[in-house]
């Protein structure tokens, strides 16, 4: 099934052939069923919430690590369990997580952006939401869905990677999250990104010549200043999304998070990992690849 704006049909699109000196290693094993202390601080948390949910009329469940709360129909709620939550984090626990989450992710989907924000204000103080969504370091994520499923996956990716690489920097937390924005899930429980709409504006800044090099990027501990905030997160984006195409992708996180201690930013790792290539080298390999892609909305 491919995650966009919207749930649609299954899509597979063809990879580009591999770099030669390296690739990513089989699909790592199914991980273990949550422990019962899991479940229990689950139940737990939603006991906390049903009073706020049952005036709210929401239907809710409890699929552990989630806590899954929505406005939509039960049988609506159940769809984005089992269709994409449950999905995609299997695909992401199977491909790149060691560690699982040891605490609950309260989930809360709204299917239009009033309610979303009337409880966002309601229930966090929060007045000043992004449109799609948020996911926040207490562990909630606040989805309007009514926009899609691409953003749910998307805030999924953040709260998969925490509990696994608990320092991973901002370049790199949103480059993988946004890759999932528009993704198909195979039926090997792989996860693979497509094109989506961030790719305009990266063609145009590589075709001025005003895109600056992945190793500022990188380095860059501003990622989300103002003035850089839209290219940085498509600049990281498609520095994943080719990662992946060469089959690099789940060999540089675990060599990036393995080595976090002596290499916070990734860049040592991402150097080493496209050796005897410069990064110069790489990167102007990636801009020719870039500016090859088509974006059509599906």
């Amino acid at each position: 099934m491919v995650f966009a704006m919207r749930l649609s049909l299954a899509l597979v699109l063809p990879l580009l052939a591999p770099l030669a000196l390296a690739a990513d290693a089989p699909p790592r094993a199914a991980a273990p069923p949550p422990s019962p202390e899991l479940a229990a601080k689950c139940q737990a948390l939603l006991d906390t919430w049903k009073a706020r949910f049952d005036e709210e009329k929401m239907n809710y469940l409890v699929a552990p690590p989630f806590v899954i709360a929505g406005n939509g129909t039960a049988e609506e709620v159940r769809q984005y369990r089992d269709r994409t939550i449950l999905a995609a984090a299997k695909c992401l626990q199977k491909q790149f997580f060691k560690k699982q989450p040891t605490e609950p992710v309260l989930i809360l989907l709204f299917e239009r952006e009033g309610g979303y924000k009337r409880l966002a204000k309601k229930w966090f103080d929060d007045d000043d939401v992004p449109y799609y969504g948020f996911f926040r370091h207490n562990n909630v994520m606040l989805m309007n869905v009514g926009t899609g499923t691409g953003t749910l996956v998307h805030e999924l990716t953040h709260a998969l990677i925490k509990p696994d690489f608990p320092d991973v920097p901002s370049w790199f937390n949103e480059g993988l999250a946004s890759l999932y924005e528009q993704c198909s899930l195979a039926i090997d429980d792989t996860i693979w990104g497509h094109e989506n709409w961030r790719l305009p504006a990266l063609q145009k800044a590589i075709a001025a010549k005003t895109l600056r090099p992945l190793e500022q990027l990188i380095r860059d501990d501003e990622f989300y200043k103002a003035e850089n905030v839209g290219l940085n997160y498509a600049q990281a984006r498609y520095l994943m999304y080719y990662l992946q195409e060469k089959k690099l992708l789940r060999a540089y996180y675990e060599g990036f998070r393995d080595n976090a201690k002596d290499d916070p930013t990734g860049i040592d790792t991402l150097k080493k990992l496209v050796g005897p290539a410069s990064l110069a080298e790489f990167e102007m390999q990636w801009r020719e690849w870039v500016m090859t892609l088509k974006f059509r909305s599906r």
